[in-house]
């Protein structure tokens, strides 16, 4: 795709950070106010009439704004859309860090105290997004950043669900959004969904991150849809000893096959999760450099002074020396 190397003439396109199925993200550098954004081009399926693409653009517009109006400290915030050389294009915060799935990779099982943290942040996003009537439906590690100050961020809310009545959606009639480690039954089967649909994705990120597997794997991918409709999940503690039983019933609570049987709502499995975050730390130490990436920072030092990096630390002149 030759989308030019500036777009509407003030994001000069860096490199690629990332693709899908609906679209490639580029880092680009708004020119006109000297800072790096996310640019995400959508893909337009081949063999569309003009009146096909007319309305796309049209619901592409109608969507990109709404989820221009959702604010969460854990959501990049949504900075412009438009089209360039018939190429539709959403500019967003650019979020850097570490992703979840990576996370996992480096750590292999997460303390239960830094899952619990970082649960509780993707479930305080859920729900400020499901109270507006907005289902992620592609909820999964990749889409999960971990900040180097701990705050942790849900991305691409591209393929996003609105329930509100008359708001029209980017996907089409047989398509399934999202992707399968993480599909909820009900996805898989094409049926509607709604909020508990991003809390069956969560179950599944909290195993992944206890266990450091996911809840169902194949060699063959064909063979995971099955898993997921007709296997019980393994209990947490089966894989993890020393994980509480309240945590346990949690996640396989989150991993029912019926929606009716998790938890009703984000606010419950946050609160569910909140004895297990780490304890408010000594004031002293939140001014101590960091060299890692550290979930449990957010809340052993809540609204502390701006995390620094032991680097930047190191360059500043210390009293006495001439800066």
């Amino acid at each position: 795709m030759d989308i030019g190397p500036v777009i509407a003439k003030r994001y000069r396109i860096k490199r690629e950070i990332g693709s899908g199925g609906m679209g490639v993200v580029w880092l680009a550098h708004d020119e006109h106010l000297g800072r790096d954004v996310a640019l995400k081009t959508m893909n337009t399926p081949p063999g569309l009439t003009q009146d096909q693409r007319t309305r796309d653009a049209e619901r592409f517009r109608r969507e990109a704004r709404a989820a221009a109006r959702l604010d969460h400290t854990g959501i990049a915030t949504v900075y412009d859309l438009g089209e360039e050389r018939g190429t539709r294009f959403l500019v967003m915060q650019y979020v850097t860090g570490i992703d979840l799935e990576d996370r996992i990779a480096e750590q292999e099982q997460l303390s239960i105290e830094e899952a619990a943290s970082i649960g509780v942040q993707i479930a305080s996003v859920l729900a400020s997004v499901h109270v507006r009537d907005v289902v992620h439906r592609d909820l999964k590690g990749r889409n999960v950043i971990i900040r180097t100050d701990g705050v942790v961020k849900v991305l691409d809310f591209g393929v996003a669900a609105f329930l509100e009545p008359g708001t029209a959606r980017l996907t089409t009639t047989g398509e399934r959004p999202g992707s399968l480690e993480c599909m909820a039954p009900e996805q898989i089967l094409g049926k509607p969904i709604d909020q508990r649909t991003d809390l069956y994705a969560l179950g599944c990120l909290l195993h992944k991150m206890l266990t450091g597997e996911p809840v169902f794997e194949h060699r063959s991918e064909l063979m995971l849809p099955g898993l997921i409709l007709d296997h019980p999940p393994i209990p947490l503690r089966d894989l993890r000893p020393d994980a509480p039983e309240g945590l346990e019933a949690l996640v396989l609570e989150l991993l029912a096959k019926t929606p009716d049987d998790r938890p009703p709502h984000a606010g419950e499995v946050w609160r569910r999760l909140a004895p297990w975050l780490p304890e408010r730390g000594d004031p002293a130490t939140a001014l101590t450099p960091w060299a890692e990436v550290d979930p449990l920072r957010p809340f052993r030092h809540p609204m502390g002074p701006e995390a620094r990096p032991v680097r930047s630390w190191a360059r500043r002149p210390r009293p006495g020396q001439p800066s």
